[in-house]
């Protein structure tokens, strides 16, 4: 029991948790399109459970927690499923792949993938990794200015389509690249709201691009899959090889809804966080010379030529340290979306039935309750043990949900991070501050331009 400031005491069961201020018919709308992450912020302000009221989505509870955050993706995560909002932004793109299934299809699914990212075969798309990054480097010589987030994400996709793949697609000649930005402009900062307002039946130019794009992404798909029907898909390195032969528990393989949805997953959802963990740690290094000239010594220690592989990994111990930090501050993912199955409380607040609360990476990260100077880029924070609570710190989700390609998404980082700053520094050249839309990824709302400035490699 509770007092309700009146003098009455009320069941902790009747204390609804604190309204953001907002207002009339929009709620936060507006202080959302105008500046997410200060939202975000403010309302954290108010509690570890703040109700926001959002057009387009509604009541929204955003938890601000570790306690709570591991609640609700762990320890009674059967009364939080995935958000219906969830399926209505991508249901139609990724069906029932690992993102959106829920239960036993989706343990089952997990069961069949799992053996894809175990460590030797990351090992084996570690070779394509490198490959790649060794290709940026002589890419970027005589360029004198880069748009890092999309450089990034080009290379992240062409790491992942030929990991996904292998040598059946020519990535320039199918023009995956813009397919896949077709795919996600609904998710840019500015046509976001649009995304919101707007059904998907109505025929706008982004709906129509969006469209076809998953038209064009089903029709590559299938082309490959029956490619390989026809042939071997014995011993392939690639994941579409795993996901062929991979079976469940029952010995039985993916059926082909199953397996366009799981690929469609992949590509649209596995390059996107690594791409914008790594333009954010270039943002920070380039604020924080001290560090990037600690991480080169480390680099230039471990490798034996201009680019790292494998098995140079254990010597890049402050390499993930820096990589870590910059998810931190910048996690990719800055929320995670749940609904309630039935009316309960958290946190000392009732909730009701279907309503839609999210675990805030983006305030966890940066509370000071668990972190000293959370603002402040200090990649030491991650040596050795800590004694914060667990979810203080979950880029990659937690609990049976968390993300499968968490170790892919490490590998392929570091081996990025080391190989190009061994070989580059990166002088920021547009606006030191950098704006953000905090919405499905954390993205900068303007480009963040740097000058690629060549390294002398001895």
């Amino acid at each position: 029991m509770t007092n309700n400031g009146h003098g009455d005491e009320v069941s902790a069961h009747e204390i609804t948790p604190p309204l953001h201020d907002g207002l009339p018919v929009i709620g936060n709308t507006h202080q959302l399109v105008r500046e997410q992450d200060g939202l975000y912020e403010a309302a954290a302000q108010q509690g570890d459970v703040v109700h926001l009221r959002l057009l387009g989505i509604g009541d929204f509870y955003q938890v601000n927690h570790p306690a709570l955050a591991e609640h609700i993706l762990v320890d009674d995560r059967d009364q939080f499923e995935k958000a219906s909002l969830s399926q209505e932004d991508l249901g139609d793109l990724l069906g029932q792949g690992l993102v959106l299934s829920e239960g036993e299809l989706w343990e089952r699914q997990r069961d069949r993938i799992r053996p894809a990212f175990y460590m030797d075969r990351i090992a084996d798309y570690a070779d394509t990794m490198t490959a790649e990054v060794r290709t940026a480097v002589a890419d970027w010589t005589g360029t004198p200015i880069v748009n890092i987030e999309d450089e990034m994400k080009g290379l992240t996709l062409r790491i992942l389509v030929k990991s996904m793949f292998g040598s059946d697609i020519e990535y320039e000649d199918r023009g995956i690249r813009d397919t896949v930005r077709a795919l996600q402009e609904p998710g840019q900062p500015a046509k976001q709201p649009v995304a919101r307002m707007v059904p998907k039946w109505v025929p706008i130019p982004m709906w129509r691009r969006y469209k076809r794009g998953i038209g064009e992404m089903e029709s590559l798909i299938g082309e490959v899959v029956e490619t390989r029907r026809n042939g071997s898909t014995e011993n392939g390195d690639d994941l579409l090889s795993m996901l062929l032969t991979g079976t469940d528990e029952d010995g039985e393989t993916m059926s082909e809804k199953l397996l366009r949805d799981e690929m469609m997953t992949f590509l649209f959802a596995g390059h996107e966080t690594t791409a914008t963990a790594l333009t954010f740690t270039w943002f920070l290094l380039a604020h924080h010379p001290e560090i990037e000239r600690r991480l080169v010594a480390e680099v230039e220690d471990a490798l034996e030529t201009d680019y790292a592989t494998f098995d140079d990994l254990p010597e890049l111990e402050y390499t993930e340290r820096v990589l870590r930090e910059a998810m931190r501050l910048y996690p990719p993912v800055p929320s995670i979306p749940r609904e309630t199955t039935e009316a309960l409380e958290l946190g000392g607040y009732a909730l009701p039935e279907s309503a839609t609360v999210a675990p805030m990476q983006w305030t966890i990260h940066r509370d000071d309750r668990f972190w000293e100077t959370p603002l402040a880029f200090r990649p030491d924070r991650f040596e050795g043990d800590d004694d914060r609570p667990a979810f203080a710190y979950f880029p990659f989700g937690g609990g049976p949900r968390r993300c499968i390609g968490q170790q892919f998404a490490l590998v392929e980082g570091k081996l990025i991070l080391a190989t190009l700053v061994r070989n580059y520094h990166l002088e920021l050249v547009s606006d030191p501050d950098v704006d953000l839309s905090v919405s499905i990824t954390t993205r900068p709302l303007d480009p963040i331009e740097m000058r690629p400035e060549p390294r002398s490699i001895e």
